[in-house]
């Protein structure tokens, strides 16, 4: 006996239950990656943030620093106040000897700032190092063009030493 096929408005159409939670599995799964980027993105911006300022920050220690006529060899250490309570900062200063230096009168004097601040349980930190000079250090092009007296102009690795 063969069995005839259910009339057409009988047949049902539409989606088994199987196929609705694997779709709802597969949008559940796109919806916890996209969300999961959307965050990681978020903390990206914020350190990328920190580390702008932290480096804005050790530039201005830096220069205060290096403006200071008195400033002598060791280390000093601060912060940034109520205005960016979360950094601090860390400067190691340390004078450079060189004979042939010391014998026209130039000292060097090595600033190392280090500004660093907690995110998330981790220390992070940003370096600016510079060598200070006792007499300003002009750039080839800029010497040539300022004509500084004989007796006061020295090289120091492709820079000329001119006195005040």
């Amino acid at each position: 006996m063969a069995f005839a096929s259910p009339p057409r408005f009988l047949r049902r159409s539409g989606f088994t239950l199987v196929e609705l939670v694997v779709a709802f599995l597969i949008l559940t799964i796109g919806v916890v990656a996209i969300l999961e980027l959307v965050s990681q993105s978020a903390l990206n911006a914020r350190y990328a943030k920190d580390r702008t300022t932290a480096t804005l920050l050790a530039q201005q220690q830096l220069e205060q620093l290096m403006a200071q006529p008195d400033l002598e060899a060791g280390q000093l250490e601060g912060d940034f106040g109520d205005v960016f309570p979360q950094f601090r900062w860390r400067a190691q200063i340390q004078d450079i000897s060189d004979s042939a230096l010391a014998e026209v009168g130039v000292s060097l004097r090595r600033i190392l700032v280090t500004v660093e601040w907690q995110d998330r349980r981790q220390i992070h930190s940003v370096q600016l190092e510079t060598v200070q000079s006792s007499l300003p250090l002009l750039h080839p092009q800029e010497a040539v063009t300022q004509q500084a007296p004989e007796s006061q102009v020295g090289m120091l690795s492709g820079f000329e030493l001119s006195g005040p």
